[in-house]
């Protein structure tokens, strides 16, 4: 399947990341910059999102998720290493309605979460249906290159 590439106004939307892993961190890092308010429900959290909680810029709840945290939520990110919590995640979000991505299963997710590159105020959203990171990561280095653009993601965590 392919997807319908569609960007949307995130600013001061209510999204939920559960897991405190690399790739949470990368999806957090990357969402912060289009304004979004973001929480973060893990028991264990990386230094990254421990710093961007420090600054302010995401509340980062170190526990268990629940059932209660998708409440009132717009978007969800399910992205543990518990391949039973995160379809667990999918389905809860599914009854309730709110779009859901799961970072490990794309059978799983409403929508896929693209690697963002951004030059000012133009934003380029790569993906490949959830099949294939590394040509998509191969992808978003070139247009940085050519566009000598600093890059969101830190290279030596992927």
């Amino acid at each position: 399947m392919m997807y319908f590439p569609l960007f949307a106004d995130i600013s001061q939307k209510d999204i939920l990341i559960v897991g405190g892993g690399p790739v949470a961190a990368r999806r957090a890092h990357t969402l912060l910059a289009f304004d979004a308010r973001i929480t973060v429900i893990t028991p264990e959290a990386t230094q990254e999102l421990r710093g961007e909680e420090a600054n302010g810029r995401l509340s980062l709840i170190l526990r268990a998720f629940e059932e209660d945290d998708l409440d009132g939520r717009d978007l969800v990110l399910a992205a543990t290493d518990e391949t039973a919590l995160n379809a667990r995640i999918a389905g809860s979000c599914r009854e309730k309605g709110i779009p859901v991505n799961v970072s490990s299963d794309p059978s799983l997710c409403d929508f896929q979460f693209p690697s963002v590159v951004m030059d000012e105020d133009v934003v380029i959203g790569i993906n490949a249906s959830g099949k294939d990171h590394g040509r998509v990561k191969e992808m978003r280095q070139k247009l940085e290159d050519v566009l000598a653009t600093p890059s969101l993601y830190d290279e030596t965590k992927e």
